[in-house]
């Protein structure tokens, strides 16, 4: 283990040094709008352009899901868990059938910043390009609910605070979901500066690393898996990518250092221009071992803070995440929670249906607690099972109620 991790401090300098040679400069922010008529292509729009979108019917009516990758990320991931493409997916297959657009945020060139602190004032400068976007663009924010993993939950924020500014104090966005939201140098600091429950109508986290996450509330529906103090079994074991054919591997280097060649998502004419540090980084992209090394390192150092999006992307069309109300992890364990709303048909639930939760929670500011499983899809009780249990429940206490009324209302005579 301790040789790849040299090798992976030493390309990490590299970066910086190469960063700094660059230097830094304005960027642009980009938006990948997917749906299900492009589920695969995206259609990239600059966030100055004021065409592009109106033109597209299938964007006009559907609802909008935002996605914000976090600091150091990009919005298609090739020697990291591409997390963003695997939410995507999840989202526009939707089983319930919803009519759902997907727009990456492609903050990339202000997320890459070494200096964390820029970093943060870029996220800010994205928020910005975001809420101008949705207002020249005529975009409801009602329609919108923006999902930011670590620093992108604060983007999120952000945006919606920016919107709720050039729309003179009059609407903010319908949802934010914030993964893990960003801790280093955000803890204790003014509900302005971070994520909190005013930044939109309804605001749920779900809180899994004190390393690089908040502990802090930061929403109306704070989720704690597994105590949220990065406690989540599982993170110490590494994954395993491996060819399966030595073939693909030779072509894999031949492409490395042969191909100019982009990706077949990457055609659009609004895309980024890579810098020197984005074209080594995607030739190393290429490179399946050298991206095993990244991978491991990565899911490792980042587990706990990586398995925000995880649960998240799991409760979309697999996992129902009942929680409960309670004042501590402790009392969850010891069973001391107290919640006379909780029921079968309206229970505190984590994640993408977060939203379908009692209606009393979304209003408040609960702590709401969870054990998960150690393996994907880290759930013991899927949707399907738990709609099949809600949907048993509600047959039975028709059939009670019949009972009930047959013995109370005369019979019929003849």
């Amino acid at each position: 283990m301790l040789r790849p991790f040299l090798l992976f401090v030493y390309i990490a300098k590299i970066f910086v040094l190469i960063q700094k040679i660059e230097g830094t400069t304005e960027y642009d922010t980009y938006f990948h709008v997917f749906s299900k008529q492009n589920i695969n292509k995206p259609i990239t729009i600059l966030w100055a352009d004021t065409t592009k979108w109106l033109k597209e019917r299938s964007f006009q009516n559907c609802s909008i899901k935002l996605i914000a990758h976090g600091y150091a990320e990009r919005w298609n991931m090739d020697w990291r868990w591409d997390w963003v493409s695997e939410m995507k997916n999840e989202i526009i297959n939707n089983k319930m059938n919803e009519n759902l657009c997907v727009i990456a945020i492609d903050w990339e060139q202000g997320a890459r910043e070494v200096n964390f602190i820029t970093a943060v004032s870029n996220a800010d400068i994205a928020g910005q390009h975001l809420a101008e976007f949705i207002q020249n663009n005529l975009i409801d924010p009602k329609r919108l609910h923006c999902i930011g993993f670590s620093l992108g939950a604060h983007l999120c924020a952000f945006a919606s605070n920016n919107y709720y500014t050039i729309s003179n104090k009059k609407l903010r966005f319908a949802r934010i979901s914030g993964l893990d939201p960003s801790g280093p140098l955000l803890r204790k600091a003014s509900i302005d500066k971070r994520l909190s429950s005013d930044d939109a109508d309804f605001v749920d986290c779900i809180h899994t690393s004190t390393t690089f996450g908040l502990q802090e509330k930061s929403g109306h529906m704070d989720f704690f898996p597994d105590g949220g103090k990065s406690s989540a079994e599982g993170c110490e074991k590494f994954i395993n990518i491996k060819d399966n054919d030595e073939t693909e591997k030779r072509f894999r280097i031949k492409r490395f250092l042969y191909s100019r060649n982009r990706k077949e998502n990457d055609t659009s004419e609004d895309m980024p221009k890579k810098s020197i540090l984005g074209k080594i980084r995607d030739r190393l992209g290429a490179l399946n071992p050298l991206k095993k090394v990244f991978l491991n390192i990565h899911a490792y150092i980042g587990c706990n803070h990586l398995r925000s999006p995880h649960y998240f992307i799991s409760s979309i069309n697999q996992c129902s995440f009942r929680a409960k109300l309670c004042s501590s992890w402790t009392d969850y364990l010891s069973k001391k929670c107290k919640d006379p709303v909780d029921n079968d048909l309206t229970y505190p639930r984590m994640g993408f249906y977060a939203d379908k939760s009692n209606p009393i929670y979304k209003v408040g500011s609960g702590s709401f607690y969870l054990k998960t499983t150690p393996d994907k899809p880290y759930c013991t009780l899927s949707l399907s099972s738990r709609s099949e249990k809600e949907s048993k429940k509600q047959t039975s206490l028709k059939s009670k109620l019949k009972k009930k009324l047959s013995k109370v209302l005369p019979k019929k005579i003849g």
